[in-house]
């Protein structure tokens, strides 16, 4: 496999030339990938979404009525086109992968050593870097009331300019989620197939706040899982 590199240049500030023999156990790697970064983050994210719509009627009510009209449009058809028109489910997920990343933390390398100007601080090639996706989501400093769940909020541009580079479910620059179009199209889908027959309620055992496992690796998991009651919609 030959590609650009995105950490090596030349002296004219264009990417080297790189290339990666394709082994067995790389291509094990990437199918681990596929499974955990394709399949299991929209999973425990459409997850939380419905849970926090269980616990926020009004909220829910107004993601079924918008589901209701755009697929009326469409001959009760869940197209492309239709989910695209529900802009309200978009801003209710934005809300649950706001309040509960499926990746709780980043961890990203340094290329080559890089000074900050404003802080002084240098960073130095080879060292890791942790970026707190979950603390930055929920600090008031970037998103008022982080605690409740709001998808309002994501109706417009924030007022804080930062919050373009706070706001972080998939990541951001040359290493961001490579399948978040991918990733976003499944779960509105899947939250708009569900919500067009049923509406969600929390079970008995149910936990408004659910608790992280702290031996969760790749994706966050919830201890006991998110357990929710379906009620079927009449028509």
């Amino acid at each position: 496999m030959v590609g650009q590199s995105i950490e090596s240049v030349k002296s004219n500030g264009m990417p080297e030339k790189v290339s990666l023999e394709l082994t067995e156990k790389l291509m094990m790697a990437q199918i681990v990938v596929f499974f955990a970064a394709g399949f299991e983050t929209s999973s425990s994210s459409t997850s939380y979404t419905l849970h926090e719509l269980a616990y926020n009627p009004e909220e829910q009510r107004k993601v079924q009525e918008e589901v209701d009209r755009v697929l009326a449009k469409y001959d009760n058809k869940l197209c492309y086109d239709a989910v695209s028109e529900m802009t309200y489910l978009h801003c209710a997920f934005k809300e649950g992968i706001r309040m509960f990343p499926s990746l709780g933390h980043l961890v990203r390398k340094c290329a080559r050593k890089y000074t900050f100007p404003d802080l002084d601080l240098t960073i130095d090639d080879g060292v890791s870097i942790f970026i707190p996706v979950q603390a930055l989501h929920m600090d008031p400093l970037y998103f008022e009331e982080p605690e409740k769940f709001k998808p309002g909020r994501f109706l417009t541009d924030f007022i804080n300019p930062l919050t373009k580079h706070i706001y972080l479910p998939f990541g951001e620059g040359p290493r961001a989620c490579i399948g978040e179009r991918l990733g976003l199209m499944q779960s509105l889908a899947g939250l708009a197939a569900v919500l067009s027959r049923y509406s969600v309620e929390p079970a008995p055992e149910t936990l408004r706040h659910p608790r992280i496992d702290p031996t969760s690796n790749i994706v966050q998991s919830v201890v006991g899982g998110l357990p929710l009651m379906f009620k079927l919609r009449s028509k």
